[in-house]
């Protein structure tokens, strides 16, 4: 995730004081990224010929008045709605760490049966003494095994990875024979 995403993300999450306000925000960026699958529509918005005015004029006929509107005004003026996705991930975390939440995000060839992340997310939530939201994602590249991201810290626990530690110490060993 970029600084950028998470500034922007952090401005809108201080907007509002109330849990069910910043639990709304949530919902509008959820809704306009909804909007911006559309691909004419995000073109639109992200074309750097089309007017900025053009743009708020547009934004002003979707959204209400208010501070999730500005906040769309703000990222039109500074060329920052091809972000909004990202703003959408950080203001995420922000709503979970408020809520004393953290997310996991556990990467596998398949997905995982529910016992094992149901294990999974004992022991994490044990090990951070936080309660764990844990979201399964496929990684094809991996082989066997598993990736474990909390926060920005990835533990890969993949026979990927051990593959290519036995390939890094293989070539020292090649070079030092040479």
């Amino acid at each position: 995730m970029s600084n950028v995403a998470f500034e922007y993300a952090k401005a809108l999450f201080q907007l509002k004081d109330t849990k069910e306000e910043k639990k709304k925000f949530y919902n509008d960026l959820l809704e306009t990224i909804d909007i911006f699958k559309d691909e004419e529509v995000y073109k639109f918005f992200i074309h750097p010929e089309i007017p900025k005015k053009v743009k708020k004029e547009s934004i002003e006929k979707i959204y209400e008045k208010g501070d999730y509107r500005d906040f769309l005004m703000v990222l039109v003026d500074n060329d920052r709605l091809n972000i909004i996705n990202e703003i959408k991930d950080e203001y995420y975390l922000l709503l979970l760490n408020q809520d004393k939440e953290k997310l996991v995000i556990v990467y596998s060839k398949n997905l995982l049966s529910e016992s094992y992340l149901k294990e999974l997310k004992n022991k994490l939530e044990k090990k951070y003494q936080t309660k764990i939201i844990l979201k399964n994602e496929i990684d094809e590249s991996i082989i066997a095994g598993i990736k474990i991201q909390v926060d920005s810290s990835l533990t890969d626990l993949t026979i990927n990875s051990d593959f290519e530690n036995l390939l890094s110490k293989l070539k020292e060993w090649l070079y030092e024979q040479t």
